[in-house]
């Protein structure tokens, strides 16, 4: 099959696919008065490469990020049929990983974009949401503090997770590997763009899926390691850490993130 003929069904199944929500332009970059962050928030984003109006939620995200900065961790989680497979198409990088559709099936994604907010919020397709949620989750005060280190030596990540939990808390902590700074295809608001540059991609889980089990004891403090091989086609200056705790009950109960050092 060749690529410019792909191109043309790739475009077709964007517009044609009516999940794929559209984002009202009023509603892509509303900035509001800045709030006391009592936590760091996590941001699920459910994308694709094919789905024509996520871009519109990436720019959203990035909107929100420079206003919040590191009170928001943001995770690009390609999935889907506007998802595109690492292998699927020859030439094509592709950004879906096989956890990408187990995670939507958990979260009943039926709409791209979508956002699922520290895990408690349920899947949010109308983008001019996200924000009002993001920040009523920065409201709400947290018992753990997450301190995340990791470094890099020849193609082995090691992380460094120190738990730091202020009252006893049973849940999982969760792991992450993503990715920033990646060129690939993306069809954004029906162009079909080579050049496309994608962050905070999710690339892998260091400990399972769903994360590991941990019960967390008032002031005492584990610290954690944990190893990852790098991927061939990981760049190891463009990678980042993700560590989460989280349970049913309260969803993700503190976030952290770190490059490599």
């Amino acid at each position: 099959m060749k690529i410019n003929r792909l191109f043309i069904t790739l475009a077709l199944a964007a517009v044609t696919f009516t999940a794929c929500d559209e984002v009202d332009e009023a509603d892509r970059f509303k900035e509001l008065e800045q709030i006391e962050s009592k936590r760091t928030v996590l941001l699920e984003d459910f994308t694709g490469q094919m789905c024509t109006n996520c871009p519109d939620g990436h720019r959203l995200i990035t909107s929100l990020q420079e206003q919040y900065g590191e009170n928001i961790i943001a995770v690009g989680i390609h999935a889907g049929v506007f998802g595109i497979g690492e292998n699927e198409y020859e030439g094509l990088v592709g950004l879906m990983q096989p956890e990408g559709d187990e995670y939507a099936k958990r979260w009943n994604i039926e709409a791209y974009p979508s956002a699922v907010i520290d895990r408690c919020s349920g899947a949010i397709k109308t983008t001019s949401d996200w924000s009002k949620v993001v920040r009523d989750e920065m409201s709400k005060a947290t018992d753990l503090n997450i301190e995340l280190s990791a470094t890099a030596d020849d193609n082995i990540i090691t992380i460094t997770t120190k738990l730091q939990p202020g009252s006893n808390i049973s849940g999982k902590l969760q792991l992450w590997i993503t990715e920033s700074n990646i060129t690939a295809f993306q069809i954004d608001n029906g162009n079909n763009l080579m050049d496309y540059v994608h962050n905070h991609v999710y690339r892998a889980s260091v400990n399972g899926t769903w994360g590991e089990d941990i019960t967390l004891n008032a002031n005492i403090f584990p610290e954690l390691k944990h190893t990852i091989a790098i991927k061939d086609n990981w760049n190891k200056d463009n990678l980042a850490v993700v560590a989460f705790v989280y349970n049913d009950k309260e969803g993700v109960i503190q976030a952290a993130e770190c490059k490599l050092k």
